[in-house]
């Protein structure tokens, strides 16, 4: 399978050589030769291909920011990644302004300071924000883990209209109840998603167009290679 995934990828990649960053390319091709990262890799690439937010998309984020090698990529101003435009649309990279709710979770779950915090509001305020209430006790527990680096991600987080009840229950339940009326902090739409066709602007742009097209039909075989 590595034989035929590793041609794959690369050439995948090269469709976006042009325009990638050097920081960007080196990450990619570290993950690309880790085995482990290559096998989290290719199922993003396949399922970020169509520009619809799908949760196979989030999902295969999420399993590849759970490798290091992946982190460092999705961390990246990812030019050199195929279906960049989705994840930037769908907030599934970690650098951007907005994030998506599961992924600031994630990263913040992988922060030692952020983590401590975050851990202690749970604990202390899950129950109660669940039910639609929330301290003056949580809302300071919650500013303490939003001001931490990496929760910051918290402030303004968002979901998808395809995400499952995991993220909306974080984002509308747990973070919204605390967050709301907070001074400073603007709560981000949960719909994200793209339903319509690009417009004709987008379509006439073949510099973004023809790699697309060429991702979509490499997708393909990178699932064939991956289960079957």
């Amino acid at each position: 399978m590595r034989r035929i995934l590793v041609p794959l990828l690369i050439t995948v990649s090269l469709c976006f050589a042009q325009d990638a960053s050097e920081a960007c390319t080196k990450a990619l091709t570290d993950c690309e030769n880790d085995l482990e990262c290559q096998n989290r890799l290719a199922p993003l690439m396949a399922a970020c291909s169509t520009g619809t937010c799908q949760p196979q998309c989030r999902s295969a984020v999420l399993n590849v920011y759970q490798n290091k090698l992946g982190r460092i990529l999705l961390r990246s101003d990812a030019t050199c990644i195929p279906g960049r435009d989705e994840l930037r649309t769908c907030n599934f990279l970690p650098a951007e302004s907005t994030v998506h709710c599961s992924l600031g979770k994630l990263a913040c779950e992988g922060d030692l300071q952020c983590n401590s915090k975050f851990g202690v509001f749970m604990s202390e305020c899950e129950a109660d924000a669940a039910r639609g209430a929330c301290s003056e006790k949580c809302k300071t527990l919650l500013n303490q883990t939003i001001e931490t680096s990496v929760g910051s991600i918290f402030s303004n987080c968002t979901c998808t209209a395809r995400d499952d009840q995991l993220c909306t229950n974080l984002k509308d339940n747990l973070l919204g109840v605390c967050l709301k009326n907070t001074p400073g902090v603007t709560l981000s739409p949960s719909d994200n998603s793209i339903t319509d066709a690009p417009g004709g602007n987008d379509l006439a742009d073949s510099s973004v167009s023809h790699p697309s097209t060429i991702i979509s039909a490499i997708s393909m075989y990178l699932l064939t290679a991956l289960f079957f």
